[in-house]
């Protein structure tokens, strides 16, 4: 029986959650300081749109792919190895970015920049989950739910900070010694993994399951790339078609191999646990719709409110300001209530939220949006912090690490469909030959209608994400929650 020695140290609890908060913030940071300078950029390597694209969609094709990987090395190689291994590679993969010579060079050192994003992920949550102790965890996720808030919230506005003052090189440099520092304090305050048994090379190479790491990340690879390019090569294309068959097919495979293998990358017990199953969903739902709003307010800022660019960012600090200050406290309440209660009270809220969004998007001025984007960060904050802990408090004992992958891994495969199913939705619901002009061109009742059936279906998400919160049991007969 696997016994965890938790820190009690106040000091210590306190830099290991530092050092975990500061890589969300950092790895969300990279997902949005970049948009800004693509135009740069582009201009930069004499490329267009399409081309300076991939830097952002390698980052985050990488992550998502390799999440289930990294979760299964941190459970087999110690979480603190693979944590700093990640700040490591995060940091060497920035400094090679900033010092590219063309465009796919850039798109391949981003690529060692997502690996090492990956393995923080894959092994943070389950950081805190393993070494602190359960009555705090709700607070640490708290804590690190507040600093992924700020990594979106100052994304775009220190991107451009960054560009205009320096250039587009130091979006990636600023990293390297905020890294070097991370790395230092992560070896220093974050506790080993204990011994352990030490087995011949040979064997070690059998009991990792490579080929179900090959077929995951190919799987996801394959899927992520149609939903990234469906809008441009037509969702009815062969490439895209055959792509998802491909996705269905390799994921199938993994699924088959991870049943009949001794030491699966992904230990399939995790899903025989109906609340993990429920909590995932939850979260999964919950992803679509941040991510797709996240996508699509700032076209209706702009196209339909007539909004500039400087403008639409002061507007959306409304929600992510609500967020940053509010994580923590939600984290604590979590510590002291049902995390399900807050969950639920949470997406039902949004549900509420979203709908009213959806039929006030007729009203001229902004003070609807405001009211959205407020009511919506209080709702989102009861949600993210009581999940997390939720999540991780149905992890198998020993298991910390594959459960932060496959959670890690939900997350972003519901910010990938987001952006893909609200820009679909959006698109079909304008004219056939309007759906593809530049949107400042066209009448604003028709772009209303479209951003109205959009939300619409963002309240059926998170609706659905409600029904799946309210479905989950605290606590079932002959079983604890207790990590």
């Amino acid at each position: 029986m696997l016994k965890t020695l938790f820190v009690t140290d106040k000091s210590a609890q306190i830099w290991i959650v530092a050092s975990v908060a500061f890589c969300s913030f950092m790895s969300r940071l990279n997902n949005y300081i970049i948009n800004i300078s693509l135009p740069t950029i582009s201009q930069h390597f004499h490329v267009g749109t399409g081309e300076s694209s991939r830097v952002v969609v390698a980052y985050l094709l990488i992550i998502t792919s390799t999440l289930l990987l990294f979760g299964r090395l941190a459970d087999k190689a110690g979480l603190k190895k693979v944590f700093i291994l990640g700040y490591s590679l995060f940091t060497v993969g920035s400094f090679l970015s900033g010092i590219s010579d063309n465009i796919n060079v850039l798109v391949g050192f981003r690529c060692i920049q997502g690996i090492g994003s990956a393995m923080l992920l894959a092994s943070g949550y389950a950081i805190i989950s393993k070494f602190l102790p359960p009555n705090i965890t709700g607070w640490a996720f708290g804590i690190t739910s507040t600093s992924s808030a700020l990594g979106v919230a100052t994304g775009a506005p220190l991107g451009g900070i960054i560009t205009a003052y320096f250039s587009w090189h130091w979006i990636f440099f600023i990293n390297v010694p905020i890294g070097i520092i991370a790395i230092i304090i992560a070896a220093r305050m974050i506790p080993g993994d204990g011994p352990r048994k030490q087995t011949p090379p040979s064997e070690s190479r059998q009991s990792f399951d490579i080929p179900g790491a090959i077929l995951s990340f190919l799987g996801l690879l394959v899927l992520l790339y149609a939903l990234n390019t469906g809008k441009r090569l037509g969702w009815t294309s062969m490439q895209i078609l055959l792509s998802f068959a491909a996705s269905f097919f390799l994921l199938a495979l993994f699924i088959w191999r991870e049943k009949t293998c001794k030491d699966p990358l992904l230990d399939l017990a995790f899903f025989t646990d109906l609340r993990f199953n429920l909590t995932i969903l939850a979260t999964f739902m919950a992803y679509i719709f941040i991510t797709g709003n996240a996508f699509l307010l700032p076209f209706y800022l702009e196209c339909v409110q007539d909004l500039n660019t400087k403008e639409t960012g002061m507007m959306l600090l409304a929600y992510s300001l609500v967020y940053v200050f509010l994580s923590s406290p939600a984290g604590r309440l979590a510590d002291k209530t049902n995390p399900r209660t807050l969950c639920s009270i949470a997406l039902l809220s949004g549900t509420l939220c979203v709908f009213t969004f959806a039929f006030t998007l007729k009203f001229h001025g902004l003070v609807p949006v405001f009211v959205f984007l407020v009511w919506l960060g209080l709702s989102f904050v009861l949600f993210f912090s009581p999940n997390n802990k939720q999540v991780m408090s149905f992890a198998i004992k020993g298991k910390q690490g594959s459960a932060s992958g496959v959670f890690n891994t939900v997350m972003n495969l519901g910010m990938v469909f987001g952006v893909a199913i609200f820009e679909i939705v959006f698109s079909h619901s304008l004219p056939e030959h309007a759906s593809d002009q530049v949107l400042h061109g066209l009448p604003v009742d028709m772009l209303r209608h479209g951003f109205r059936n959009t939300y619409i279906l963002g309240g059926l998400v998170c609706a659905m994400a409600l029904m799946f919160s309210l479905m989950v049991k605290q606590k079932l007969p002959g079983k604890s929650t207790d990590l």
